[in-house]
């Protein structure tokens, strides 16, 4: 008798342990639509822009007319980020401080037409924020305002 209930007592662990870690785990890894809100976004970029659109479930974007804003969710473990922050040809990698436990802004393209991207490393995971249509100099600002928004709800 008292062999069955050891056997029903570890069942009933191994169960919940089961069902309560994938619960943390999915918990964990947040929708990148529920980082930010359409008002956030609209603030940031200083023009009225649509409702969340998410890209697969790795991603999300907002559009207005003639700009797009989007962020992503990336592998920020070691060698993930590592491969973020490898330098590419054409590609400049400038680190900036004060976001995550790492960031740096990777601007790409010919002086008249360049193009900037954001990405933030925080814990295991990396956020890439993009903000297409505005000069680089308005990307960055309103790049580092977005992930300033998503790092305060970590």
């Amino acid at each position: 008798m008292k062999a069955n209930y050891s056997r029903y007592f570890i069942v009933t662990c191994i169960c919940l342990s089961s069902t309560l870690g994938s619960k943390t785990a999915a918990a964990q890894a947040a929708s990148p639509c529920s980082l930010l809100t359409s008002a956030q976004v609209t603030a940031a970029v200083g023009v009225s822009v649509g409702a969340a659109q998410p890209i697969a479930n790795t991603g999300c974007s907002w559009s207005a007319p003639h700009m797009l804003v989007s962020v992503s969710l990336w592998d920020g473990s070691a060698s993930g980020w590592g491969k973020i922050k490898t330098p590419l040809p054409g590609v400049t990698k400038t680190s900036v401080p004060g976001l995550g436990d790492d960031a740096i802004f990777s601007t790409l393209g010919p002086a008249a037409k360049q193009f900037v991207t954001l990405s933030v490393k925080k814990g295991n995971t990396a956020y890439l924020f993009k903000v297409y249509g505005p000069t680089v100099t308005e990307q960055m600002t309103m790049e580092k305002t977005l992930a300033g928004d998503v790092l305060t709800k970590l």
